[in-house]
């Protein structure tokens, strides 16, 4: 199921809202058309205003607890479920069949907000999907080289980490940015040359994912905040001393597809937190693809310069470091680019 497809069938659709917002239990919900806007309460005799909703950009504000994030987030808070099935239960309360979602269109926004993205398409890549039974053989084997490198048994689970008996590797399963399975990446267990670890036992287009995108929605539209590392390891790290904002481009480009996802989550802040030993010329340039300056949204953009922070020569990022490493980078080292 598209997000992207899903979301413009939902903007300024002031009933479809409602009727998702009942299933979530909410009363007394009211629509200000001047200000394109739902004003509603968590429980009948509660303010009945004190929960707003934008149409237009499904962005939530509760006033009384200042939770924010959008429609999705705010399903997968209530219904306790995951990023994908938020998006099964609005379209399902919303009336909208899984074929009209799974069928690219335009971007959100009904349009105006491409008209200030003038460099975007409007269709995303396809790619090939496989069931999750395709996972299966690799279920629950969880491994210890990945607890050495801080990865938790809970993270391990949550990104549905495996192990493949018959090539001795462990796998992570890749997935698109509505969860559905597009690939399983490989990683040796065993010691072996640098450029060797990593292989494939589904291969998909990396450069068309993001990994991380559908497990940490949650929290990214929460705070607006994005950590963008190199490394499927180093979201898997983070993960694992709390901080759910990360997400890993598998390599060390931006590419045009994975620039318009992170865009079309409207993020308030970026951190760049690639590798250590790359040209800071290559970060920058790296920045400017991700920098979003128009009169409806302002994103700053910035990348970690690890300046005595991370060995010279070490190629680690401040995930291998650990929790402590990792704040003090993105509060101390943060270099923030200008358009």
């Amino acid at each position: 199921m598209d997000v992207n497809v899903l979301t413009s069938k939902l903007e300024n659709q002031p009933d479809k809202i409602i009727q998702i917002l009942e299933a979530l239990g909410f009363e007394n919900i009211k629509f200000n058309p001047l200000k394109n806007n739902l004003r509603f309460a968590r429980e009948e005799q509660r303010n009945p205003t004190s929960c707003m909703l934008d149409c237009g950009t499904l962005r939530f504000f509760v006033f009384s607890t200042n939770q924010k994030g959008n429609l999705f987030s705010l399903i997968m808070d209530i219904k306790r479920c995951s990023f994908p099935d938020s998006l099964k239960f609005a379209a399902q309360k919303a009336g909208i069949s899984e074929e009209e979602v799974n069928i690219k269109t335009h971007w959100p926004f009904g349009g105006f907000f491409l008209k200030l993205m003038p460099d975007y398409e409007e269709e995303m890549e396809d790619l090939k999907t496989y069931p999750e039974e395709t996972l299966e053989p690799y279920a629950n084997k969880y491994n210890l080289r990945f607890i050495k490198d801080g990865i938790s048994l809970d993270t391990q689970q949550k990104f549905g980490v495996g192990y493949d008996v018959e090539s001795n590797r462990i796998t992570i399963p890749e997935r698109a940015t509505d969860g559905s399975l597009v690939g399983i990446m490989g990683r040796a267990n065993y010691e072996c040359e640098h450029d060797k670890r990593w292989y494939p036992l589904i291969a998909c287009p990396r450069s068309k994912t993001l990994f991380g995108y559908a497990e940490n929605y949650h929290r990214i539209q929460e705070t607006g905040n994005i950590v963008l590392f190199e490394s499927e390891k180093a979201v898997q790290q983070c993960d694992s001393f709390g901080c759910n904002i990360a997400l890993a481009t598998c390599g060390c480009h931006v590419s045009d597809t994975q620039t318009k996802y992170i865009k079309r989550m409207l993020p308030k802040k970026i951190i760049l937190a690639y590798d250590e030993g790359l040209e800071e010329e290559h970060l920058v340039n790296e920045c400017k693809k991700l920098i979003v300056n128009n009169p409806i949204l302002k994103t700053k953009v910035g990348y970690i310069w690890p300046d005595g922070l991370i060995q010279e020569g070490s190629k680690m990022n401040i995930a291998d470091l650990g929790k402590d490493v990792y704040k003090e980078g993105v509060t101390k080292y943060v270099k923030w680019v200008e358009e």
